[in-house]
C-alpha cells in the first residue's frame, strides 16, 4: 500500500470448508495451514494490507480445527480503494476459502466486539436405528433448558477458574436453540451473542445423550447449576458451521459473480461427497 492514500475500514464476509485447516486463527510458530493465514497471504498479495497490526485487523470468531463457516467476518483498514471479493478470491485456495460480500462500516468498527449475535448450525448424523419422534422430542425439551443466562463452565474447553484467571466470564446468554430433522440428519441451530470454546459442540453432545436416553434433563440442569462436573466430549468438528454473525448499522453488499463461482464449486464438491457417501454405504 502506498503512503498518503486515503484509508477506509472494510469488512469482509468469509466462507470456508475447514476440513484441511488447523482452525481459523493464524499459528505463526507451528507453520500449520489456517484460514486466517491463507487470508493474510491473499490480502498482502493484492496490496490490500501490509500486516495485522497496521491494518487494525479484527475477526468475529476463532473457529476450531475442522469447523466450517458460511459467514465469518473480518475487518481491517486499507488504502486500496479497489478491494472487491472477487479480486481476493482469485488468490485464495480454490473452493476451500472464499469472500462473498463486503461492507464499509464506521471507522471504529470491530468485527469481534461489535457483533450482536452469532449463529451456529450443527448437522448431526443419525447412525443407529432410533425412535426418531422420541429422540427429537427429548432433544427439543432438553434444548429449552439452555436458553437464557447460564454459567457454561461445564460446556467449555477450560474450567471456570481458568477463565477467571484469564479475566473472562463463563456466563453466556443463549437466545434460541432449534432442533429439527432433515433425514438422515438432526439439524441444531443455536444463537447467542458469544460462545465459549467448544461450547456449541458440547451442547450438541449433551442433547444427543439426552435424545438417546443415556442421560436425562435433570443431568443438564445439574450441569448448568454447577451441582456436578462432567467432562463432556464435544461433538465432532466436521458437523459445525458458523452460519451468521450480525451487526447493527453494517450493510454487506454481496458479490453476485463471486457467489455464482462459489456455488458452482460447492456443487461439484457435493457430487463428489454424495457419491462417496453412497460408495461407503455399499462397502459397509
Amino acid at each position: 500500500m502506498k503512503e498518503g492514500r486515503l484509508k477506509e475500514r472494510v469488512a469482509l464476509k468469509i466462507g470456508y470448508i475447514g476440513t484441511n485447516y488447523h482452525g481459523f486463527q493464524i499459528q505463526p510458530r507451528s507453520g500449520l495451514p489456517t484460514i486466517e493465514g491463507e487470508l493474510f497471504k491473499a490480502l498482502k498479495k493484492q496490496d490490500i494490507i501490509e500486516d495485522r497490526k497496521t491494518a487494525n485487523y479484527s475477526a468475529a470468531g476463532r473457529t476450531d480445527k475442522g469447523v466450517h463457516a458460511l459467514a465469518q467476518v473480518v475487518s481491517f483498514v486499507t488504502s486500496n480503494q479497489n478491494t472487491t471479493p472477487r479480486m481476493i478470491n482469485s488468490v485464495l485456495p480454490d473452493g476451500s476459502i472464499w469472500v462473498s460480500a463486503i461492507a464499509k462500516p464506521y471507522s471504529g468498527f470491530n468485527a469481534r466486539k461489535d457483533a450482536i449475535s452469532r449463529e451456529y448450525r450443527y448437522c448431526l448424523f443419525l447412525q443407529t436405528e432410533l425412535d426418531l419422534d422420541l429422540y427429537i422430542t427429548r432433544m427439543r425439551e432438553a434444548s429449552e433448558l439452555f436458553v437464557g443466562t447460564h454459567d457454561f463452565s461445564n460446556f467449555s474447553l477450560l474450567q471456570g477458574h481458568e477463565y477467571e484467571v484469564a479475566g473472562y466470564s463463563t456466563t453466556r446468554v443463549i437466545k434460541r436453540i432449534e432442533v429439527k430433522t432433515k433425514k438422515p440428519f438432526v439439524i441444531i441451530d443455536i444463537e447467542a451473542r458469544g460462545f465459549l470454546r467448544k461450547m456449541v459442540r458440547k451442547i450438541v453432545s449433551a442433547l444427543r445423550m439426552v435424545g438417546s436416553g443415556m442421560k436425562d434433563e435433570r443431568w443438564i440442569e445439574d450441569l448448568l447449576d454447577l451441582r456436578i462436573k462432567d467432562g463432556i466430549e464435544p461433538a465432532p468438528a466436521f458437523g459445525l458451521v458458523l452460519k451468521n454473525v450480525s451487526y447493527r448499522d453494517v450493510k454487506f453488499v454481496e458479490d453476485e459473480y463471486a457467489k455464482r463461482r462459489i456455488v458452482e464449486r460447492l456443487k461439484r464438491d457435493l457430487v463428489l461427497h454424495a457419491t462417496m457417501a453412497e460408495v461407503l454405504g455399499e462397502m459397509i
